[in-house]
């Protein structure tokens, strides 16, 4: 059971970046300075235009299971997709983004690959306001188009709100993606391999999350590699005894960051990486 401090934990990330084998993979928590909404305000979002009362509605299942609900009715998926694309990448988030320290801090780095869940632009658009090209991953044909010179393949493992068609949403959408044979599901089993991923922006309960990284990590024991896996990182901001305990399983050791400014303690530790 590996816990590290920053001081500890940044020659190791340093050494990996310098050798192209660092790759951040981003949640939900990595944009809380652009105050995007929470699942818990889409989800009284779709009950107030069916007709419920927010509270009541989310008593009925989870944010992916009232999705699948919300999108039986008919234009409905139509109509959350574009409230979501309204509300993550209007003007004022935007305007969040170019002040963010993490998302300077992020863009500031030379990565080739970044994964995301998150369905917004923010991290491409992060990258556009430091003057550097990206290539967005999401289906399958994204990735037979040739690779801008320079460009950071940021893959979108969840699906972007430009393409409703390539999102993880619904129960549904989740299901289908349980046996990792997606486009993004490859190339994350092939990332794995060789680099070092760095989570920011998890709470790692994420049953979905967690599943994925047991398949990938049973999936590489079964290979029988004499070398053992890269080590991955995850951040924490109080991981306590039990988190990483189980992430070690996994070849995950966890950087506690000072939880007194969590967006300041992320664009230190970005930024110490160079």
């Amino acid at each position: 059971m590996t816990v590290l401090q920053v001081h500890d934990a940044v020659p190791r990330l340093r050494e990996a970046l310098h050798r192209g084998r660092l790759i951040p993979f981003l949640g939900a928590g990595f944009s809380m300075p652009l105050r995007l909404p929470s699942w818990t305000e889409l989800v009284a979002w779709m009950a107030e235009r069916l007709g419920w009362e927010p509270e009541l509605f989310a008593l009925h299942g989870t944010a992916a299971q009232m999705a699948e609900f919300f999108a039986l009715e008919p234009n409905a998926l139509d109509e959350l997709v574009h409230e979501m694309t309204v509300r993550f990448d209007g003007a004022e988030a935007q305007a969040r983004r170019r002040d963010s320290p993490t998302h300077r801090a992020l863009a500031a780095r030379a990565w080739r690959t970044i994964y995301t869940t998150n369905f917004d632009r923010h991290i491409e658009g992060a990258l556009a306001d430091a003057g550097k090209p990206c290539q967005v991953l999401a289906a399958l044909g994204d990735f037979l188009l040739p690779r801008p010179e320079h460009a950071c393949e940021v893959v979108k493992f969840h699906g972007t709100l430009s393409r409703k068609e390539t999102m993880v949403l619904r129960e549904s959408d989740y299901f289908a993606r349980m046996d990792l044979n997606a486009a993004v599901d490859q190339r994350l089993r092939a990332d794995l391999l060789g680099h070092s991923f760095l989570f920011i922006g998890y709470s790692f309960t994420d049953t979905n999350i967690r599943y994925i990284w047991y398949r990938m990590n049973k999936l590489l024991a079964e290979q029988h590699a004499s070398v053992p896996p890269r080590r991955s990182y995850f951040v924490s901001f109080g991981a306590g005894p039990v988190q990483p305990r189980l992430l070690e399983r996994w070849n995950i050791d966890v950087i506690e960051l000072d939880p007194a400014d969590m967006n300041a303690s992320v664009a230190a530790l970005l930024n110490g990486i160079e």
